[in-house]
């Protein structure tokens, strides 16, 4: 299996590399320090280094002594006569890296004479990086965003209605991502492709426990003692647990879900603080689960055939194939309660109003919504179609319903910002419930924070 560092020092290079080629870093500029970029983008000083001997080796930058890494002043680029359409993404982006390509090839061929980039600005600062890029003069022609990040970008108010450009497409979308993201007024955020956070679990590891794998009718019980079978220790260290898990909103929460979580209904602080006791007990009580936190390095135990199972999307999966994990990963239905019900991530395309041709890039948005577009990246990669008959055509039924989405279960399913108050800074949240994990903190003291 491939470091983790070695897949990212290769993107922090790509994303360096379209910000030079695209004037982003212009000729005669410094690039940010080094202490600085392992900041920005968090990653190691070799990560770091490893990118910018690659961006020197094309002659992209020079370092100079006691000054930093810079783009030379007479570097030149050969475009021709062409036009550039440039889309902002942030890093990482799982469908930046596995996904879009699908979508820019198909816009090359029927406009040859337009060259597609795509500059990445670090997730956590990604909003402040568009708008200290438009104070520089640079303003992007599209931009890639994931739900959680659009209603803070849309308060800049500043975005093309793409209405007209896709209004055609929307009557096969799937209703729950029509009616969340594209209302019957201005249509600023198009949806591309969604997640469902799913439970995927190593069969290798199963088979050599002795453990039946799941099936549809997989309960909360059996995964517990599925993950009790498989958890093992030496010399009493535990060397691999039954399941492992990033704690996260976009996770944990899912267990709540299960368990009669609803956004209508009510008082949820029971049912959040039966969730959590559930994650101490597996945690804590029983050891069978253990928490990551590295999110940005993908040190996820499970790719390293340290966990037998976790929770995860299929945007994350999208990465485990380029990053050669020795097993092929296989989608359970989610067991931890009643009701069919899990959260849900998307990737929007927004068009900023200030663009150099807002004509074009609404194009490249209404052919990333056509019909053999979206086949053909559902057919190539593991990324769902935001069109029903898309997914019907290219996933198999039992697929579609072991990741809550097919049969109508998708209506079940919930996008984060419709579960929490807008004003609920998930970030301090995340901050509060740093005990807890540790098992030093109470299910009711964590719940009433919601």
């Amino acid at each position: 299996m491939r470091r983790a560092s070695d897949f990212l020092y290769v993107r922090l290079y790509k994303t360096l590399k379209e910000q030079i080629l695209t004037g982003l870093i212009k000729p005669g500029e410094y690039l940010l320090p080094e202490n600085e970029l392992c900041k920005y983008y968090g990653l190691s000083r070799n990560s770091v280094r490893k990118a910018l001997e690659e961006l020197n080796k094309e002659g992209l930058v020079v370092k100079r002594v006691g000054l930093g890494t810079m783009v030379p002043a007479d570097v030149s680029f050969q475009h021709g006569y062409r036009k550039t359409l440039r889309i902002v993404a942030p890093f990482p982006a799982y469908f930046v890296d596995n996904g879009l390509h699908v979508i820019c090839d198909a816009f090359r061929q029927k406009y040859p004479h337009v060259d597609v980039h795509v500059l990445s600005f670090p997730a956590d600062k990604f909003i402040e990086s568009i708008r200290r890029s438009d104070r520089m003069g640079f303003c992007p022609d599209i931009v890639l965003i994931g739900e959680s990040q659009l209603a803070v970008a849309e308060e800049q108010n500043v975005f093309v209605d793409l209405g007209p450009a896709v209004g055609g497409s929307l009557d096969g979308m799937y209703p729950k991502l029509r009616d969340s993201f594209c209302p019957n007024n201005a249509i600023t955020a198009v949806p591309i492709t969604f997640s469902p956070t799913c439970l995927v679990y190593n069969p290798e590891l199963f088979a050599a426990a002795g453990v039946p794998l799941p099936g549809p009718h997989w309960t909360v019980d059996d995964f517990t003692s599925a993950a009790e079978r498989v958890t093992s220790a030496t010399d009493g260290r535990i060397d691999r647990f039954g399941f492992s898990l990033f704690p996260s909103l976009s996770r944990w929460l899912v267990v709540a879900l299960q368990n009669g979580m609803r956004p209508d209904s009510g008082d949820n602080r029971p049912k959040i603080a039966k969730a959590l006791d559930k994650l101490q007990d597996w945690l804590h009580r029983k050891r069978i689960a253990t928490v990551y936190t590295e999110s940005k390095n993908l040190i996820n135990p499970f790719t390293y055939g340290k966990s037998a199972m976790t929770l995860t999307t299929l945007f994350e999966m999208s990465t485990w194939t380029e990053r050669g994990i020795d097993f092929k990963p296989e989608i359970a239905p989610l067991p931890f309660g009643e009701t069919k019900s899990t959260l849900m991530q998307a990737n929007l395309l927004l068009v900023p109003s200030q663009c150099a041709d807002p004509g074009l890039s609404s194009e490249f948005v209404r052919m990333a919504l056509q019909v053999d577009v979206q086949r053909t990246m559902c057919e190539s990669t593991n990324f769902l179609s935001v069109l029903e008959a898309v997914n019907d055509a290219t996933r198999s039924e039992a697929y579609m319903h072991a990741i809550n989405i097919g049969g109508g279960l998708i209506d079940n399913n919930y996008f984060l910002h419709e579960l929490l108050d807008h004003q609920m800074d998930q970030t301090d949240l995340m901050a509060e419930m740093s005990l807890f994990w540790l098992g030093l903190e109470d299910p009711r003291t964590i719940a009433e924070h919601f």
